[in-house]
Formats: structure tokens, C-alpha cells, sequence
């Protein structure tokens, strides 16, 4: 869905620069108070996304410096509470504060439990969506997104990852180019590991795929009497590969992908090089849920394109 280069996503130490901070003009109704963040959430999300559009050479981009809200104090923005399960609507407006690269952005904040996994989506008509996962610390960027999320306009943004500790985690809601404004809706559910198995752990016949939430494994049988495990290429969070014979001889590829904001359904599609018989688990490590897929022997693999495998949670 993006057709954008893969975002970088850095954490920046000591010396960054400081950025501004939020105010509270022209928000829309949110949970719970606004506090103001001890740490420097900011610095990190605004060197982030520098370094990114300097790799983009993004077009058209605005260069002037509006002058900063006065609503900043040391470089600590406000950070609205938020909680899992929650959909608030938010607005992005001069009064708020921006990045180096003047695109705006709100803050909010969230407790979040070791082995959760979260999923943040950010939809607007107005502005291209563009989100940010900031750690407990407050120095790590550990995740960000621009048009994942789909949507109709193709520009929500949506980030799905397992949280690595427990403690206070921050969302930052954006927007992908320079001043730019309008209204967005912001959600976030969480999901504890352990519905299944407790996870997935990959190994030579496993592939651990959409942020290891799917195992994947394969069993394959020849004409001949030969069988066993397909042996698993891992390529991207997402997508792996498989080998049956040799490992120069690929013979199944297959992705697990969201598909949560068009169908609310987890899509899987595979696509087989070969005529011999097998079948391709799919388990749900947080539902238990299991699908699975098969060819015939003696059958040209025939494409997965299934685009209801699993409910989103």
C-alpha cells in the first residue's frame, strides 16, 4: 500500500535538537487530561522523520519557519492520555507545534504491557497520515508509518508492533507534508500474546510473519514417498519463503498482511512453484486460530489470495 521508501526509523542520544511543544487550541474531544512529558519525545520524532525526507527528497516540501507556539516549555510538548480500546478525534492546526520539516503534530501517551501488541491507526480526509511510536524512555523511535493503514484515500498511516516493556509508551499523530491541517481520527487496541502458544519463535521451518503475531509452516509429500518440512527463508516482517529440496530452489513465497481498515480481516496470499503436494499452516498465536492451504499432488500450485484469513484484534 506504500509506495513510498521504507521509512528510517533512528533514536537519537544526547545532543539532538530540542523541539516544541503542543498546544491546546482547536483539539478535538480526547480521553482524559492533558499532561505535560518529561522526556524529549519530540527530539527524537523530529530527527526521525529529517533524516527520512532528506532520503526522499520530498518535493514541494515548504523550507520557512513559522514562529513557535508559546505553548513550549524546554522542548517538553503536552501529551494527551489515551488507553487501549480507545478512538479519539483529533485536529492538526497552526496553534500546534511542528517538526523541522514544519509538519504538525499532537501527542499522546499510553500504559502498555510487555508482549502486548498494538495497533495504532491514524485515518484523515484532510492530511496524510503519518504516525510515530516513541518507548518508555522517551529516546527510541521504535516504529513509524505513513500509508500503511490504507483507507480510501490510501493516506492512513498504521503501525502494528509488539511492545518490548512495560511502562508509559507515546504515539505522536503527523502529518507527511509541510503545513498542512485538518481533522483525524486516532485509534489504538492492544492485544496480549498468549491466546495460542504464548508467540511465535522462529526456527529453520518456521517463519514468525506481521510482527510475529503468525507462525507459518509447511509439510510437503513427492510421488516418489518422500515428505517433510519446507524450510523457511524469513524476507521482510511480513513476507517469507520456502524450500523444499534445495535452498537455490524456492518453492513457495507467502505474505501475512493487514488488511484491517478495508475489510477488518488479516489478508494471507502465497503463491506455490511447484506441482507436488503440500500444505501450508497459517496459526494465529493470539486466537489459537489456525487456516490452513493445500495443493494436490501432481497440481500446479494455484495462488492464495485470501482476503478474509483472520479477524483483526
Amino acid at each position: 500500500m506504500n509506495s513510498r521508501p521504507q521509512r528510517l526509523i533512528l533514536a537519537w542520544g544526547i545532543g539532538v535538537l530540542l523541539l516544541a511543544g503542543t498546544s491546546t487550541a482547536a483539539q478535538g474531544a480526547r480521553p482524559g487530561p492533558e499532561v505535560r512529558s518529561n522526556v524529549p519525545i519530540m527530539s527524537v520524532v523530529g530527527q526521525a522523520k529529517l533524516e527520512a525526507l532528506r532520503s526522499l527528497h520530498k518535493a514541494g516540501a515548504q523550507t520557512f519557519s513559522p514562529s513557535q507556539p508559546q505553548d513550549c516549555v524546554n522542548g517538553n510538548s503536552q501529551v494527551v492520555a489515551f488507553s487501549c480500546g480507545a478512538t479519539t478525534t483529533g485536529q492538526l492546526t497552526s496553534a500546534d507545534c511542528f517538526l523541522q520539516d514544519n509538519t504538525y503534530y499532537d501527542a499522546y501517551s499510553f500504559a502498555g504491557t510487555a508482549g502486548q501488541q498494538v495497533t495504532i491507526t491514524m485515518s484523515s480526509s484532510a492530511v496524510d497520515s503519518y504516525l510515530f511510536l516513541i518507548d518508555p524512555s522517551g529516546t527510541n523511535a521504535v516504529a513509524q508509518d505513513d500509508d500503511s493503514g490504507g483507507g480510501a484515500s490510501t493516506h492512513d498511516a498504521r503501525i502494528v508492533f509488539t511492545l518490548t516493556q512495560t511502562g508509559t509508551w507515546f504515539i505522536v499523530a503527523n502529518a507527511y507534508d509541510a503545513n498542512t491541517f485538518g481533522s483525524y481520527s486516532l485509534s489504538l487496541t492492544c492485544a496480549t500474546v498468549g491466546g495460542g502458544d504464548g508467540g511465535c519463535v522462529s526456527n529453520a521451518t518456521t517463519l514468525c510473519l506481521n510482527n510475529a503475531r503468525y507462525r507459518v509452516t509447511v509439510t510437503f509429500s513427492t510421488p516418489q514417498g518422500q515428505s517433510g518440512s519446507g524450510m523457511a527463508v524469513p524476507e521482510t516482517t511480513d513476507t517469507g519463503l520456502f524450500w523444499f529440496f534445495s535452498a537455490s530452489n524456492i518453492e513457495i513465497i507467502i505474505k501475512v498482511v493487514t488488511g484491517c481498515p478495508v475489510n477488518n480481516r488479516i489478508w494471507v496470499f502465497a503463491g506455490g512453484l511447484t506441482n507436488v503436494a503440500y500444505t501450508l499452516t497459517v496459526f494465529d498465536t493470539i486466537t489459537g486460530i489456525t487456516k490452513t492451504y493445500s495443493n494436490p499432488q501432481g497440481t500446479p500450485s494455484q495462488p492464495v489470495q485470501d482476503t478474509a484469513a483472520f479477524l483483526c484484534s
